[in-house]
């Protein structure tokens, strides 16, 4: 196992089972991504929802907020576990699909299909190169003129270390870097927005970033 799939594999272990997923769930935190006068919120607000994908769903606790809204959505995660817990979550929703995939692909997905893909609490932690990864494979699953909502690390501490290694959970990548793979992915960037976590910590180090993109209607 290369040392990339065993960060991974931790990386997935470790949200298993945990309380993290109940302390998130609630609506001071909730409210950081869907209250009106959120930048994710704002950037969310440009997707069209027809046929749309959560990357890394947990629990499932971003998609109870939007069930109202869209057409489909398809729900992906590297643990069964939280799978099977969004299935019981969800049971009486007959508009939500769900795949276990492996931290480093979308091949559940059919190519060229998906309106829209956001990801939320989850690409921080993920390696850089699953996230360059990722790229390529969104971009493949979206159709011309789809578009990504991504929030990810901007940490450029410990490029040797692992999301262990930052006292916020947060891998080595950067705000830059998306833009330039995203740019080689095929992507037109939207908007981005460099920012504190939580956002409201103005203070503290800027260390995440959220960014749409739109695929290129070639």
């Amino acid at each position: 196992m290369s040392r990339v799939a065993e960060i991974r594999a931790k990386l997935g272990h470790v949200h298993i089972d945990t309380p993290y997923y109940i302390g998130v769930d609630n609506p001071d935190h909730l409210g950081i991504f869907w209250s009106a006068n959120s930048l994710f919120r704002r950037m969310f607000d440009q997707l069209d929802l027809t046929n749309t994908v959560e990357l890394a769903c947990g629990h499932g606790r971003h998609t109870a907020q939007i069930l109202d809204r869209v057409g489909r959505i398809t729900l992906i995660d590297i643990n069964r576990e939280n799978i099977d817990v969004c299935r019981k979550r969800f049971s009486q929703n007959s508009n939500v699909f769900y795949s276990v995939n492996n931290g480093a692909d979308l091949r559940d997905i059919k190519t060229g299909t998906i309106t829209a893909l956001f990801c939320y609490d989850a690409m921080v932690h993920f390696e850089a190169s699953d996230v360059i990864g990722y790229l390529s494979e969104i971009a493949r699953i979206l159709c011309p003129g789809g578009r990504a909502l991504l929030h990810y690390s901007n940490c450029e501490d410990f490029p040797e270390g692992t999301y262990e290694d930052q006292q916020h959970w947060r891998s080595f990548f950067s705000e830059r870097m998306m833009r330039h793979f995203a740019n080689r992915a095929g992507f037109r960037l939207v908007d981005t927005q460099i920012t504190p976590w939580p956002p409201t910590a103005v203070t503290q180090p800027r260390i995440d970033a959220v960014t749409l993109l739109e695929k290129l209607q070639i």
